[in-house]
């Protein structure tokens, strides 16, 4: 198998772009910027993208009617080097076909769930469940004297330098993975004429105080990767949400990822409403 690179970018988008995916995992961005996590590995098999990570297999990319017998042969693959093969983030459509040609029970992988939202819901938040919200977003626009900018690649190292800021009010100890996520942040930022995001920044009296960057990820929908605020300043995540949204009204909906199953995550992410979820499973071979 091939390990993941920043070379294969046409490779991935040549596939997303024909086959759109759902779930949030699915694009090229989000798989390289977390590939130190991860350390992917991909073959292309029948037509098909197989990706694995160690001994877990992706969801399949690819024409439909090849994506079972490309996946048996990339877990003939996979089981020379591994006992078990796990598979992971399949959405409800490709975990219904696992488990009616293989018999293999898939589970519901809650903490992967994407939630996903209306995108005019967020750049408005009208009506009574959005009242709070709004409230919010009105009292800081009277509190701060405050400037949007696009990211680009003049201010994508402020943004780094303000992530820097923000991992030093955290407890890192309680929150390991703090440190995963800003490689990840690093990987884009310092790369991030390469890739194809969009991202808004947010300074108040000239300091970058919020900054938030996605892309496409199908036609319908975009996806939000990263979105970090100083928790310092009051209401700055709600205004960074809302301002990417507006930057996206293009997509009728946005992917906001999942929750990892960290309660006060999940609390944040129900309080704007999905319309819809993105179910995931997972299983062993």
């Amino acid at each position: 198998m091939k390990p993941l690179s920043i070379d294969d970018k046409n490779v991935f988008d040549e596939f997303f772009c024909a086959y759109p995916p759902e779930i949030s995992e699915y694009t090229f961005t989000n798989l390289l910027m977390w590939n130190h996590v991860y350390d992917i590995r991909y073959e292309i098999i029948d037509g098909c993208l197989l990706i694995a990570s160690g001994n877990n297999i992706f969801p399949p990319v690819g024409p439909s009617e090849n994506t079972l017998a490309a996946l048996e042969k990339f877990y003939e693959i996979l089981k020379k080097d591994y006992s078990e093969i796990n598979l992971t983030r399949f959405d409800n459509e490709s975990a219904s076909k696992i488990k009616e040609n293989f018999n293999i029970e898939m589970k519901p992988d809650e903490d992967n769930f994407d939630y996903v939202y209306n995108t005019q819901d967020l750049i408005n938040l009208s009506g009574r469940k959005y009242h709070n919200k709004k409230n919010h977003i009105n009292k800081f626009m009277r509190t701060y004297d405050y400037v949007l900018e696009e990211l680009c690649s003049e201010n994508a190292l402020e943004c780094l330098n303000f992530t820097e800021k923000w991992i030093s009010l955290k407890d890192i100890e309680e929150n390991p993975g703090i440190l995963k996520e800003f490689d990840a942040i690093k990987t884009v930022l310092e790369n991030y004429d390469f890739f194809n995001v969009k991202g808004i920044v947010l300074k108040i009296n000239g300091k970058i105080e919020a900054y938030s960057f996605g892309e496409k990820l199908n036609p319908e929908t975009a996806v939000t990767h990263i979105e970090k605020a100083n928790p310092e300043i009051k209401d700055a995540y709600a205004f960074i949400n809302m301002s990417f949204a507006k930057m996206m009204s293009e997509f009728k909906y946005i992917n906001r990822e999942q929750d990892l199953g960290i309660p006060g995550l999940r609390y944040a992410k129900k309080s704007y409403h999905p319309v819809k979820m993105i179910f995931k499973f997972k299983g062993k071979l």
